[in-house]
């Protein structure tokens, strides 16, 4: 039987052809460039070749005819020592070694140099295709097997400052000056991508590295002065390239490796200088020397119109998009600017001819309209700071010129209602009608029509706004467009006469049977009412109320809008005052500030109170007044308590500020003063101070209020939480009034309301508590009667602060445990929406939902729980955040919903692996569709679970998953073997995956 953990080998494709079949076969290299697509492709071959090839030769007197150690002329005799590909590409022994110049090559290091080059000049030496596709240590490599065959001797890249430019007998002139020159043109190439060549070498790869560094600082002078004086001598000295014949390719029973110089292309000095200055230019403009780089690609563009054509061209390589670019750049380009160049070209000459640079653009339409919107806001933006020094007649036409662009792109999107009032002031009109009258003959059907619509919208609108002159300019435009029928024109003149018509003197609306003041009257009066009721400043409202109280109004306008409603101590004194203008603007601004809180408008709410409190502060109003004022000062400090506990998280207000009148507020209650805030006010201030935890103040306030119980009896409790040492027990006066809200009600007295006003007083408490130590100390004193109530260690729940409360209740029948979870479930629930990532609350909340039976809710809190402490999977998960209590409580979930393969990778997350539980999991057949077995095997890395696994689906028959399983038993972090780092590091990998796939589930 076949090993199942044994990698299969991958058959190779059929057209798939080995590098060492052309060294046994060199016909075959022919054959295989001249397929459609060959696989390996060229390039692809020339890499292998360079990769294979030994570059290293040690000297012996032992030399087999025909052999792969048999030398050249002039060449050593040695044994191959290979290098790494890459180092071998630059690394060459040196020449002072050698007392004879020839080449160091054994028979299979020259196979392979000719076989690459031969490639090479199959792709007729375009550097372009070579540096896109080959490594830049390869390109180098290439180029120093070019410069060794063609010199016929070992030659060392980059060449030496003393470099000998003899010819060894096996070499060749005219190879030689090709060498050279693809040697200067890569040298100067390569300046242009220098950086990104450094970074492109392996950096384990230190020699390499080295030798490309030194290569990429050789001096460029001497290149350039080179391929110059080569262009200079095109004319006088022929130049040749070489043809694909001209290498040949070594044969096993033929000991000749002589290379066919002969047979070599003589280009014209047109093609040559056509490339040479090409890549010049390319050198210049890199280095920014313009005119140098003007005068190359002027000198490349002309040398290359000279060629014939058709003509075959073996050098130049030039694509015509490409010359063009280079043209463009130097700004030397015979083609026309497209719009988009010229406007862009306009933009860096300070906006020069961009106004008919648009007037084009409405015809052909081809700059973006959001670039033409933006340069309209820059023009403008740049007048009004003195940057450009035009009028504003320019920004006017562009703005026109742009109206109409939108017609023609979006409809009327924009508008010309903009454009009309933000250039009122000037004489809008003719340079929109100028871009229309231009952009017409160039419109096609459709957008004619959109042009006719827009006409109609602008004259109808400059007849709304009564400008005469300018319908009167436009009719006239629209009849000179001719886009516009007779009919057309006859129906818009009728709609403008209609429009222009005054009233008939004889109408029977004029006459005084007809007309009725007394109606027309009272639609006034109801329209400022209206406005009354909707304003929200307080301005607004004092000219109202003045407006109404000249109409002689039959009821008192504090009594408009009965929604209006004023607190009690205000309204006695309000409706204790004569009936005059303060009584009115006092009232309608309270009610409409307690209207506006209700709402959650805040600040218009404040600004209202705090307009009435300047207002009653005068003088003449005498002492009531300054009773007058301290309660709309209480009333404003209501209102910014409410938004501070609504917007907590934002700190809206001074808290600081804030805790300090709510300080004096409940001062004027201790005090006793006879003027003291309504309970309401009392019950907020109390309350804020709690979330503020300013204890104090609180201690010592009067405790008979039933709504001042719960906020005095919570500070007590962290008063004497901060003097306690050791395990005591906490203050009693909170636990025993939280207690007695839970009590078991007669039905005759829950019939009465009797049983849920003590209810509603906590949730009203509980509601507006935010701070979190307040919000864990209820939680866990609910907590703790749950705990008591329920009597089930199973259900148990934990969090802080419950070791505080009494371990027993006396008489616990007498209380609600439906109650006692319902409250604690909706308190979990809130503070959980301010405090979202308090892990000790979510665990408690899955618990409490594990208590009740939701097993989907509670799994839902758990993985939460596991989300937040491993911060979102990013770090690994600790003992504090799942430790065993939580992950027994999430497989009992997990077993409830049917999910056993979830609850056996849990097992895993236990201090100790519990196998009992495990293999009962195992064994239980899935009820839940997302509880696929083989789709959790990447989360397990216990290999005892695994084997078991497997054993499982042998007896079940399972062969596909039982391989899969196997293979992951194979894999390399779950080896027995490992260090304890490693294992560590598998079971993290493995917790996060699963925790991703618990959180995609039941978060998602």
């Amino acid at each position: 039987m076949d090993d199942p953990l044994k990698p299969k080998p991958v058959p190779l494709a059929a057209e798939t052809v080995l590098w060492f079949e052309f060294l046994l076969d060199p016909h075959k290299i022919t054959q295989h460039l001249q397929c459609k697509n060959p696989e390996p492709s060229a390039v692809e071959l020339i890499m292998q070749f360079i990769s294979m090839t030994p570059d290293t030769a040690i000297a012996s007197t032992v030399v087999t005819p025909g052999s792969d150690l048999q030398n050249l002329t002039g060449a050593s005799v040695g044994a191959n020592a290979t290098t790494p590909a890459a180092s071998a590409a630059l690394s060459v022994p040196p020449m002072a070694r050698q007392a004879e110049i020839g080449l160091q090559l054994t028979r299979k290091q020259l196979a392979l140099k000719i076989l690459e080059l031969k490639v090479a000049t199959w792709l007729r030496w375009d550097l372009d295709v070579l540096e896109k596709s080959l490594p830049v240590v390869m390109q180098l490599g290439l180029l120093r097997d070019l410069c060794t065959i063609s010199y016929g001797r070992a030659v060392s890249i980059p060449f030496a400052s003393d470099f000998d430019f003899r010819i060894s007998p096996s070499g060749n002139e005219r190879a030689a000056r090709f060498a050279l020159t693809i040697y200067h043109r890569t040298l100067l190439r390569l300046q242009l991508i220098k950086d990104s060549a450094l970074k492109a070498v392996r950096p384990l790869m230190f020699q390499t590295v080295d030798q490309l560094q030194q290569f990429l600082e050789t001096p460029t002078q001497p290149s350039i002065e080179y391929l110059e004086q080569l262009c200079l001598s095109a004319g006088s000295k022929p130049f040749h390239v070489f043809h694909y014949d001209s290498f040949v390719t070594l044969q096993c029973d033929n000991l000749s490796t002589a290379q066919n110089y002969d047979m070599m292309h003589l280009i014209t000095p047109h093609e040559l200088r056509a490339q040479l200055q090409f890549e010049l230019a390319h050198y210049y403009l890199h280095t920014k020397q313009y005119l140098l780089a003007r005068e190359s690609a002027a000198a490349c563009n002309s040398n290359l119109q000279s060629l014939p054509p058709g003509a075959t061209l073996y050098f130049c390589h030039i694509r015509s998009t490409e010359l063009e670019g280079l043209l463009q750049a130097c700004g030397i380009s015979a083609q026309q600017k497209t719009l988009l160049e010229r406007f862009h070209q306009s933009l860096l000459n300070n906006y020069a001819d961009i106004v008919s640079i648009l007037r084009l653009d409405n015809r052909a339409r081809e700059i973006p309209l959001v670039s033409r919107r933006n340069v309209e806001l820059d023009i403008e933006g740049a007048i009004s700071t003195g940057l450009l020094k035009e009028t504003r007649q320019l920004l006017l036409q562009v703005a026109a010129l742009n109206v109409v662009r939108t017609v023609f792109e979006w409809g009327n999107i924009f508008g010309s209602v903009e454009y009309f009032e933000k250039y009122r002031d000037l004489d809008y009109m003719p340079p929109i009608v100028e871009a229309m009258q231009d952009a017409v003959p160039h419109c096609s059907q459709r957008e004619q029509a959109a042009l006719k619509h827009f006409i109609i919208d602008c004259i109808l609108y400059q007849q709304q706004q009564q400008q005469q002159e300018q319908c009167r300019q436009l009719l006239l435009t629209a009849r000179e467009m001719g886009i516009f029928s007779n009919e057309e024109l006859l129906d818009l003149d009728e709609q403008l006469v209609q429009a222009s018509l005054p009233v008939l003197s004889n109408s029977l609306a004029t006459l005084s049977d007809w007309i009725c003041h007394s109606k027309l009257t009272r639609v006034d009066v109801a329209a400022l009412e209206r406005q009354l009721i909707t304003c929200t400043n307080a301005n607004s409202v004092r000219i109202l109320l003045v407006k109404l109280c000249g109409t002689a109004p039959g009821k008192p306008l504090w009594a408009i809008n009965s929604s209006w409603d004023v607190p009690q101590p205000l309204k006695t004194l309000i409706m204790a005052m004569p009936v005059s203008f303060l009584q009115d603007f006092s009232y309608v601004l309270l009610g409409k500030a307690r209207e506006l809180a209700t709402r959650g408008n805040y600040i218009d709410a404040v600004s209202m109170l705090s307009v009435l409190k300047s207002e009653t502060q005068r003088q003449e109003l005498g002492g009531s007044a300054q009773i007058m004022c301290k309660l709309i000062t209480w009333e404003i400090l209501h209102i910014q308590i409410t938004q501070c506990l609504e917007e907590w998280h934002q700190k809206p207000l001074d808290l600081t500020a804030l805790g300090g009148r709510c300080k004096q507020c409940l001062g004027a209650l201790q005090a006793g003063d006879s003027m003291i805030p309504r309970m309401d006010i009392l019950e907020s201030c109390a309350i804020m101070l709690l979330n503020l935890t300013d204890f104090p103040p609180l201690l010592y306030l009067d405790k008979r209020s039933q709504l001042m119980e719960l906020p005095l009896a919570f500070a007590a409790t962290f008063t004497e939480m901060e003097k306690m040492k050791g395990p005591k027990k906490a203050c009693r006066d909170a636990w025993e009034l939280m207690l007695s809200m839970f009590l078991n009600v007669p039905k005759r007295a829950t019939s009465t309301g009797a049983g849920s006003g003590a209810s509603s007083s906590l949730q009203t408490f509980l509601q507006r508590v935010r701070h979190q130590s307040v919000f864990g100390l209820a939680i866990s004193m609910l907590g703790k009667m749950h705990n008591i109530l329920k009597d089930d260690p199973n259900h148990d729940l934990s969090c802080e602060y419950m070791q505080l409360w009494p371990t027993s209740i006396t008489n616990p029948n007498s209380y609600s445990l439906r109650s006692v979870s319902e409250t604690l479930q909706w308190l979990l629930s809130e503070a959980l929406s301010h405090y979202p990532q308090t892990i000790s609350w979510l665990k408690m909340k899955g618990d409490l939902e594990l208590a009740i039976g939701n097993n989907e809710s509670a799994m839902r809190c758990y993985v939460n729980a596991l989300v937040t402490g491993t911060d979102y999977c990013t770090m690994p998960l600790q003992r504090n955040v799942a430790d065993d209590y939580m992950i027994r409580k999430m497989i009992r979930c997990a077993a409830n919903l049917g999910c056993h393969t979830q609850a056996t990778v849990l097992c895993q997350f236990l201090e100790e692996i519990d196998y009992g539980i495990v293999f009962k999991n195992l064994s239980e057949k899935s009820s839940n569709f997302t509880d696929a077995m083989d789709a959790y095997y990447t989360c397990i890395w216990d290999t005892t679970l695994l084997e078991f696994i497997v054993n499982l689906h042998l007896k079940r028959g399972e062969h596909s998953r039982k391989l899969e399983a196997i293979s992951m038993m194979g894999t390399l972090e779950l080896n027995a073997n490992n260090n304890e780092e490693i294992k560590r590091e598998s079971a993290m990998v493995r917790k996060s995956r699963f925790i991703r796939a618990l959180a995609k589930q039941y978060l998602l």
